[in-house]
C-alpha cells in the first residue's frame, strides 16, 4: 500500500502542527512513570536537535500527542549550531568526537567531507518528519533495552495535522494539555506529570462565538489533515495540489482529535 503525502509546509516561515503516534496493538507499554519521563526527555531531546519548539505535549500510557511550531529560514546553521544540537540530543562526548572528526578531514584537505556530514545533519532539522523519526530513534533504543523488548512499539506512521495559529492553535495546545483530564487520571491537568503547556502569549477565555462549528472539524485536504480558517484550508489545498502535482484535491470534513467532544467543556486550564 502507497504511503499518503504528508501535509507540510516546506518554505521559509513558521507553521504549526499536532502530532500523535500510538503504541502497536495499542498495547499499554509506558504504564509505568519511568518510561513516560524517558518518552517526554527524548522528545525533548529531539525536539532540541531538530530546531522544533514545543506549544504542548502529553506522554500517556499507549500514545502521545505533540503540538509543535516549525521555523524554516534561509540562513544556513552554522557549524557551532550543528555541534551543539548533537550534544544534546547525544551527549557532549559525541559532539566533541564529531568535531575532531572535522578537524582531522580538513587537515586532509576534505572540506567537501564535512559540508556533505552538516548537509545531511541539517537535512534532520526544521522538518516534522525528521523530529518524528529521530525521537523514535532516541527513545527506542532506551525503551527495548531496559525493558528487554524485542517487538515493535508504534503503530505505524505518525499522525499529523497542519494548524493554523491563533485561537485554533489555543485549542489544540489545551486539547492536548488537558488529555489526562478527560482520561480521568488527575483532575488538574498541573499534577500530571507527563503534560506541559508553554505559557500562552495572551489569555483565552474560552469564547470561539461564531467559529464553533468550524473548530468542531478537522478538514482533510487530500491525503493531509487542516485545522483552521476557511482562507487556512484554502492555502493548505493550493500546498497539497503543489506537492502531488495535480490540477485539485478533494475537500472535506472529518472527525478527529476528540475537540468537539471534549474540548469545549475544557477550554480552560484545571
Amino acid at each position: 500500500m502507497a504511503r499518503t503525502t504528508r501535509l507540510k509546509r516546506t518554505g521559509a516561515g513558521v507553521a504549526y502542527y499536532h502530532l500523535m503516534s500510538q503504541t502497536n496493538d495499542k498495547k499499554f507499554l509506558f504504564e509505568k512513570g519511568k518510561m513516560k519521563t524517558a518518552l517526554v526527555d527524548a522528545l525533548k531531546r529531539a525536539a532540541a536537535f531538530s530546531g522544533i519548539i514545543l506549544e504542548a505535549y502529553v506522554g500517556m500510557n499507549n500514545h502521545f500527542h505533540v503540538v509543535c511550531k516549525v521555523v524554516r529560514g534561509t540562513d544556513p546553521i552554522s557549524e557551532d549550531e550543528i555541534l551543539h544540537r548533537v550534544a544534546i540530543l547525544k551527549g557532549e562526548r559525541a559532539a566533541e568526537e564529531l568535531a575532531l572528526r572535522w578537524k582531522r578531514f580538513r587537515s586532509l584537505g576534505h572540506d567537501d567531507m564535512v559540508e556533505a556530514e552538516q548537509k545531511r545533519l541539517c537535512d534532520r532539522m526544521n522538518d516534522i518528519s525528521e523530529f518524528m523519526k529521530t525521537f523514535k530513534e532516541v527513545f527506542n533504543i532506551r525503551f527495548k533495552r531496559e525493558r528487554e523488548y524485542t517487538g515493535s512499539i508504534w503503530s505505524g506512521r505518525f499522525k499529523s495535522t497542519l494548524i493554523e495559529g491563533g485561537r485554533y492553535l489555543e485549542v489544540c495546545r489545551r486539547y492536548v494539555y488537558l488529555n489526562p483530564v478527560r482520561a480521568g487520571i488527575v483532575s488538574r491537568a498541573a499534577d500530571y506529570e507527563w503534560s506541559w503547556i508553554a505559557p500562552a502569549p495572551e489569555p483565552f477565555n474560552g469564547d470561539i462565538s461564531g467559529e464553533r462549528r468550524l473548530l468542531m472539524r478537522v478538514v482533510q485536504v487530500g491525503d493531509g489533515k487542516v485545522f483552521g480558517s476557511f482562507e487556512f484550508v484554502r492555502d493548505a489545498a493550493a500546498i497539497m495540489k503543489k506537492q502531488l502535482n495535480v490540477i485539485s484535491v478533494s475537500v472535506r470534513e472529518v472527525e478527529e482529535l476528540g475537540y468537539a467532544t471534549h474540548g469545549w467543556r475544557l477550554a480552560k486550564h484545571q
